[in-house]
């Protein structure tokens, strides 16, 4: 076993003991719903300075230039797990009641808060700003065509007008704090804007705590699931499992392949696919009217399915 993948595996099991903490500390009470709450806050406010120094900090103008040519990949793996998830429906293998909801699950992962730190265990900081396109990708899809699909579901569940794939709502949501953060480390880059060194300083230290503090949530989120979850789940939970952990990485694995690129871009580009479902779905569905039960399901045993698919998908990245 090489080196390198001994180093992975043991970031990995890093990666699991800092979860396990969080869920230890829900199990025994430490932590209840409302202190659940808060350090997802806090995570999302550290995110943005984490992704500005990721990007900033850890490549030049000419590699950022590299990467953007590249940038438009994970699209079309996006493009086709949705068309996947789209054929899937239309073959009658889920209830019509849950469609929009399930096309959304299908594709659309939580790209930030696992992808962060297990990207981080497996590639170190300097797979971030690979990461930050796949997000990118995944951002568009969640504000445009999973939204609609939620409405979707509203629409068919309770009357009313038929939504649009596009609106200011769902523009103002897609350019959140953590896209416009990247956005704005791009510029620096592009523009070579020199930064104070108190400036990167505090960036980096409150980003620091990142990644420690997602997983921490990670356990906590899985301890409310609870692993009786995976004992009776339906046929549409199952086949988002098979999207988020063979069908989404497979597809990645093939577009890449004809393209000559950096190794890390690819691996990257393959474990950032392979992510459990957006926690933001079941808020949407909640919001729009459409199935919040089934969406929370789905991101729960998605959740707790990272902890088998990660030792399986780490031998796997080595080698693509």
């Amino acid at each position: 076993m090489s080196d390198a993948l001994l180093h992975s595996l043991s970031n990995v099991l890093v990666l699991i003991l800092i979860a396990a903490i969080g869920w230890n500390a829900a199990r025994r009470g430490k932590i209840d719903s409302q202190g659940r709450a808060v350090t997802a806050k806090i995570v999302n406010l550290s995110i943005p300075c984490f992704l500005f120094y990721s990007v900033t900090s850890k490549f030049s103008h000419d590699q950022l230039i590299e990467l953007l040519k590249m940038a438009w990949l994970p699209f079309i793996t996006v493009g086709l797990n949705l068309l996947i998830s789209l054929l899937i429906v239309k073959a009658g293998l889920v209830r019509r009641e849950i469609e929009g909801v399930f096309t959304a699950c299908f594709t659309g992962s939580t790209v930030l808060f696992v992808g962060v730190p297990m990207t981080t265990a497996l590639f170190g900081e300097s797979g971030i700003p690979y990461l930050l396109v796949y997000f990118f990708a995944n951002c568009v899809f969640i504000w445009t065509a999973g939204l609609y699909a939620i409405q979707l579901d509203s629409v068919r569940r309770n009357g009313g007008e038929r939504p649009k794939l596009i609106s200011s709502k769902s523009i103002k949501m897609l350019f959140s704090p953590p896209l416009m953060s990247f956005l704005a480390g791009i510029v620096v880059i592009v523009l070579s804007v020199p930064l104070p060194g108190f400036f990167v300083s505090a960036v980096k230290s409150f980003g620091s705590i990142t990644s420690p503090l997602a997983l921490f949530f990670i356990g906590m989120t899985i301890w409310k699931v609870g692993f009786d979850k995976l004992r009776h789940m339906p046929r549409e939970i199952w086949l988002i499992l098979f999207s988020c952990f063979i069908l989404r990485p497979l597809i990645m694995y093939l577009v890449c392949l004809p393209f000559d690129m950096e190794p890390i871009m690819r691996k990257v580009f393959v474990a950032g696919s392979a992510l459990p479902v957006s926690s933001v779905l079941a808020v949407l569905s909640k919001n729009y009217g459409a199935d919040e039960e089934y969406a929370s399901e789905a991101i729960g045993a998605s959740t707790i399915g990272i902890l088998f698919a990660l030792p399986v998908l780490l031998f796997i990245v080595n080698f693509v």
